[in-house]
């Protein structure tokens, strides 16, 4: 082990004290559970990513989706081929995860437990979530799919700024879409006071608009 394999172990052993310490000082065996599932999940996607962005990276180099560092420029490491689109690795990966992270929601972290535990064998029980909650949590993963699309799709078109500048709109449609609850627009203070916009002076801009 070198020098800054030695560091970076020093470092997380440092930084994972504390949690760990009062992980165990939780009483509540849900809560204990949940963090324990969503810690192995995580961890998980660690070493998913890092087994990943290897394969994905010599893909990209033999497919020619690369390019150069420019603040390398007229230096060695300036001509070497930087791989492009290794971002998809990650993504796909957090992805997965977060599908993961919402069955500690959507189960009994206890019953789930139980379920792993006897080899996949029984009845998981649900919890108590309104519907809503659901729909909104996969309007978000299909909002968040749709930007790794994008990012992807860019690095390979190489999609000029006044596209990249409209598709998160329509990225944001499905939590547009999916969205139930009440809207609010707050104006900052100092807008407030302006000519154009004051409470006084014009009441169709108050301090909130809401429908």
């Amino acid at each position: 082990m070198n020098g800054r394999e030695t560091q970076l172990l020093v470092l997380a052993v440092a930084g994972l004290a504390a949690p760990v310490f009062f992980l165990f000082q939780i009483q509540d065996q849900k809560t204990f559970r949940s963090i324990v599932f969503s810690a192995f999940v995580s961890l998980l996607g660690f070493l998913a990513t890092k087994w990943l962005i290897p394969i994905v990276a010599s893909k990209t180099l033999r497919r020619g989706i690369c390019g150069k560092d420019l603040n390398k420029k007229g230096t060695p490491a300036g001509e070497v081929p930087i791989p492009e689109a290794v971002g998809l690795a990650p993504a796909a990966v957090f992805l997965l995860c977060i599908i993961c992270f919402e069955l500690i929601h959507y189960y009994d972290i206890n019953s789930l437990f139980s379920w792993i535990g006897s080899g996949f064998r029984g009845k998981l029980e649900l919890e108590t979530l309104p519907d809503s909650w659901l729909v909104d949590y996969n309007a978000a993963l299909a909002s968040i799919g749709f930007m790794v699309f994008l990012g992807f799709a860019d690095d390979v078109l190489d999609i000029p700024w006044r596209v990249k500048l409209i598709l998160p709109l329509f990225a944001a449609l499905p939590l547009l879409v999916a969205y139930s609850g009440g809207t609010g627009v707050a104006v900052p203070k100092p807008l407030q006071v302006g000519a154009l916009c004051s409470c006084s002076t014009a009441p169709w801009c108050g301090a909130a608009a809401r429908h």
